[in-house]
C-alpha cells in the first residue's frame, strides 16, 4: 500500500520528471490489474465470508473504472435502480421504499425490499425476502442455517397476522455504493429462493 501511494503521489505531481509520473502509472496499472485478476479468482470461492468481500471489492473497483463518485451517500432511489435488468431484476416502488423481483436460475421468481428504517446508529437501509411460513421445525433450522450465512441473517417477522422466516441485510446509506447493494440483492435473492425451496418441502431441510 505504500508503494501504491507513493506512485499516485508522483503521478498526481506534476512537478516530477515525465519518466518518474509514466513509470509511476505502469505501476498504478500492474497492481490495479493483478488485484482485480485475484478478485476475480475469488468471487466463487469456497468461505461464504470471502465470496462476498470478493464480490463487494469488484464492484467498488467497476464504480471507480466507470468513474462513480466514491460513497457520496446515494438515495435510496439510486441504489434501488441500479438493480433493474430488463426482464431479470424489475424494480417497482413500494411504500417507502422499493421491490425487486427478480428471475431465479430456475425460472422461479424472488422479491427483495428495499426499505428506509432508522436503527440506534441512525438511518439504515434493510433488504429482506421472504422465505416461507415459521413452523418450530423451520425456526430451528433457520437459527442453524445463519451460522452459514455470509450476508445477512434468517429472522422472524409477523406480517398479515402470520408469522414468516425472512432473509434481511442492513446497510448504512453514506457507507454503500449501487453495485454493492445490486450484489447484496442478487445474493439475497439466490438464498432466499433457495431457503424457500427448503422451506417448502421442495428439498430436504439438512
Amino acid at each position: 500500500m505504500k508503494e501504491i501511494d507513493q506512485a499516485a503521489s508522483t503521478l498526481a505531481d506534476a512537478r516530477a520528471a515525465w519518466v518518474l509520473r509514466r513509470d509511476a502509472a505502469d505501476a498504478l496499472g500492474q497492481a490495479a490489474e493483478q488485484a482485480i485478476r485475484v478478485l476475480q479468482q475469488h468471487r466463487k470461492d469456497k468461505d461464504a465470508d470471502v465470496r462476498p468481500a470478493a464480490e463487494r471489492a469488484l464492484g467498488r473497483a467497476s464504480a471507480a473504472l466507470a468513474g462513480m463518485p466514491p460513497l457520496r451517500g446515494y438515495s435510496l432511489e439510486e441504489l434501488a435502480q441500479a438493480c433493474a435488468k430488463a426482464d431479470q431484476r424489475i424494480v417497482e416502488p413500494d411504500g417507502e421504499g422499493f421491490v425487486v423481483t427478480i428471475e431465479t436460475a430456475n425460472g422461479r421468481k424472488q422479491r427483495v425490499t428495499l426499505q428506509p428504517r432508522e436503527g440506534r446508529r441512525g438511518k439504515l437501509i434493510v433488504l429482506t425476502t421472504r422465505c416461507g411460513k415459521a413452523t418450530p421445525d423451520s425456526i430451528a433450522w433457520a437459527l442453524r442455517a445463519n451460522t452459514d450465512l455470509a450476508l445477512g441473517a434468517l429472522a422472524l417477522v409477523k406480517e398479515d397476522d402470520e408469522e414468516w422466516l425472512v432473509l434481511r441485510s442492513c446497510h448504512l446509506p453514506g457507507e454503500t455504493t449501487p453495485l454493492e447493494i445490486k450484489a447484496a440483492v442478487k445474493e439475497l435473492a439466490h438464498y432466499g429462493d433457495w431457503i424457500e425451496r427448503k422451506l417448502s418441502g421442495a428439498e430436504d431441510l439438512e
